[in-house]
Parts: structure tokens; sequence; C-alpha cells
């Protein structure tokens, strides 16, 4: 967790760095993490001045780890279930009445909590005050599901009772909130790939990037401009190498090329423990023609490519999209953005939302976000068995309707820029 230093007399960053983070050399992350540092007078070895009674924020070093659940204090916040953990500054609170795991394959998961608030209960009390930020571990079962950071309480007080809501996201969520830091302008890029890109944009904020498949081509030239969120322009580049981005268990940022794989569950209707199916179609967002157009800088692109819903057009049925594609050098690279956008087409515009009261197969595998679900429901206009990819997990708990799951599942090729051939309703 990030600390605050207070310079004294003496003080330099070279001896702040290695007091916290174990290394002189790593004064950098210092600088970094504070932004009013960039305009000062320079050092011999290049360090920025400080002065004292100068508020330097140490950001988290990467080394330190915190208690595990085997050596975590344990306190119990209310009577429920204990299947739900978090550790929080080194103690391990169980006993949540409610919660909510929103796992998402194609951004990042978040988490809700729910127990009575009692002002007597200092422990919790003082673990969430609002703006702290704290780092956290949730656990389900005794395995990490997520290694993240608290967002602020939700409290919610009447005369007799009162309830708090613990919710927050992993530990590379802040990358959707922040812009880089002014220390780090200008960010650009000429010549470097993904992953060069992606590591320059979350170091300030020491977020580590993992790649799980084809980083693709390096991109000729790109900058982030300095309003704009991190994970925003991260987008918009992934996009273009069809790449997907969640996070790890570990809070890390993750990108990756979807995969089909086996069924991890199969559901039919009118068999436990699927509980309903609802479909969800968004129409206005549902295109015969995508086109994508290499952007050249001039007044007219001088490349485009065009994929087509045959769906639509076996329907008689024309509606075009059309999108500047940046950094394409070939029709390779054209094609690819082009699929990519096409494939989110179907993602968002064909949708299904399973209920289930388990959360886990029948071979007791825990659900995960991206498992294939094969589905059979009829009345919910699937009329024969599908394959589906789940797009978000949604684990819960509460005490009106016990343990849930709810699932949202769109089409396989929605990720792998497949386009569909037929639909689940043909």
């Amino acid at each position: 967790m990030s600390r605050v230093h207070v310079v004294r007399q003496g003080d330099t960053l070279n001896a702040i760095a290695l007091r916290y983070l174990g290394s002189s050399s790593k004064w950098p992350q210092i600088t970094s993490a504070n932004p009013q540092l960039a305009n000062r007078r320079k050092a011999s070895d290049g360090s920025p001045l400080i002065h004292i009674g100068d508020n330097l924020i140490i950001p988290e070093n990467q080394t330190e780890r915190p208690a595990s659940p085997q050596t975590a204090q344990t306190v119990r916040v209310a009577d429920g279930e204990e299947d739900i953990a978090i550790i929080i500054d080194g103690k391990k609170y169980i006993g949540f009445t409610g919660y909510e795991l929103n796992l998402n394959y194609d951004t990042f998961d978040t988490f809700s909590f729910t127990a009575p608030y009692d002002q007597a209960m200092v422990e919790l009390r003082d673990a969430i005050v609002p703006f702290a930020f704290k780092p956290c571990d949730i656990y389900y079962d005794g395995e990490l599901i997520i290694k993240g950071t608290l967002l602020t309480p939700d409290p919610e007080l009447t005369d007799t009772e009162g309830e708090i809501t613990l919710q927050g996201y992993p530990l590379c969520g802040i990358l959707e909130d922040c812009t880089v830091p002014p220390t780090e302008y200008p960010l650009q890029a000429w010549g470097i790939n993904m992953r060069g890109i992606a590591d320059a944009a979350a170091k300030p904020y020491n977020i580590p990037v993992v790649f799980d498949g084809d980083i693709g081509p390096d991109f000729t030239e790109v900058s982030i401009e300095p309003t704009e969120k991190i994970m925003s322009f991260l987008t918009k580049l992934a996009k273009q190498r069809s790449l997907l981005f969640t996070n790890t268990k570990k809070g890390e940022l993750l990108f990756f090329n979807a995969k089909q794989e086996k069924p991890l569950a199969q559901f039919s209707e009118g068999a436990m423990p699927l509980t309903s199916i609802k479909p969800k179609f968004s129409a206005q967002g549902f295109y015969s023609h995508i086109t994508g157009f290499i952007n050249t800088g001039e007044e007219y692109p001088s490349h485009s490519l065009t994929l087509e819903n045959r769906y639509l057009i076996g329907k008689g049925i024309m509606r075009h999209y059309s999108t500047d594609i940046d950094d394409a050098e070939n029709e390779s690279d054209l094609e690819n953005a082009v699929r990519a956008y096409a494939g989110r087409m179907f993602a968002d515009c064909v949708a299904f939302e399973l209920s289930c009261d388990v959360h886990h197969n029948a071979r007791g595998e825990f659900f995960k976000k991206g498992m294939t679900v094969c589905v059979y429901a009829p009345t919910a206009m699937i009329t024969r068995e599908t394959n589906f990819v789940a797009r978000n997990v949604k684990i819960m708990r509460n005490a009106e309707s016990g343990k849930t799951a709810l699932l949202t599942l769109v089409l396989p090729g929605s990720f792998t820029g497949e386009l569909p051939e037929v639909f689940p309703w043909e």
C-alpha cells in the first residue's frame, strides 16, 4: 500500500527509496508517483531536489506480500456463511451476509460485500475509511479470486439497523480511472508493439502487464492524450490487434487472444440447476456491413475493407457502420481490426442471461469468466444445443435467494473474429 513520507533535514530521494523500496536506484518510482517534482531542479544523479516539509507518496513495493489466509487474524463481521473471506491490513474478515463477484471476460472484475454496520465494530470500521484505497485479497472457499483495491464504503443507516457495503476492483482497475502522470509526458511510441506500450503506460502505477497469445505487429506511431484515461487508450490499441483485456487473480493487467474451449457446464430448459434464461438483444447496434478505413491523415482515406453480416443481408436489410482504423500498415492488419469490431458488435447485440442456483459445475469446478457453456432452451429462442462464451459471471449470495450465479452468454465467435454462420434460433 502507498505511504506518505514527510521530508526532513538530510533526506534525499536515494535514501528514501532505500528505506521504503529496498534500493536507492528505485527513486524514479517515487518521482513518478509525485508529479509536483517534475519541474524541480535536478541533483547530479538526475533526481529532482526535495525540500523539508514535502509530502511524498511512496508507491507500493511489489516485493511486499500481504498476509496469507493461514496467517491472518480472523474477524467475524456477522453470522453469515464463511465461503467468502476478505483480507485487509493483515486481518481476515468472514461471515458477510451477502456478496457479489462480477468476473468479466473482456473488462475488469468488480466485487461488493454487505454486512450489518455496528458502530461498535471498530476493526471493520477502521479498515474501510473513505478514500483510503486499501489493498485487499478476496478468497472463495480458500482460493484467491481477486487481489484488489477497496473503494469508498457505502453505509445505509435506518432508525433500527445499519448495513455497510464494501466494494472494489482489482489492483489494475486504477488504470480505468487515471491518466498518465505529467512526469511521464509525452508518452509516445514509434515502432513499438502492444507489450512495450502497455508496460510504459502502466509503469507509473506499478501495475504488472501480462500477455497470453500473439501481441501482433509493431505500431508505427501512437501517443496518449494528456486527458485520456489509460485503459481507454490501451483498449483502442488492443482492438486493432484482436486482443482482449481483463485482470488476473493477482490484479495484473492481462491481454490475451480468445480461444475456443470445450464446454465447462451444460444447461437444459426445465432441468436444474437452470432457473431462468432470457435473451438480451440490441437491435440498434446491429449492422449488415462493417467497414474499416485506414486513417491516413488525409481528407479521404485511401483504403477500406468491409465485412458482411449474412443474417441481415439474407433478409434484404441494409444497415452500414464505418470506423477509422489507426496504424493499420497492411491488408492483414486492417482485416484483423475490422473483424474485432464486428465480433464486438455480435457480443453487444446477441446475448443471453442465464441464472442458476449453483456456483460450480457438475464436477465441482468453480464457474469462471470466459468458460464455454452449452445451452438448450427453446422457450428462450435457443432451439438447438449451442455453445456460448461466458462474457460475465456474477457469483452472488444473499439472505433472500441464497447462492445464485448469473451468466451473460455471447456467441463464441464474438471474441475470435469468426462471424457466425447460424444463430441459436435458426
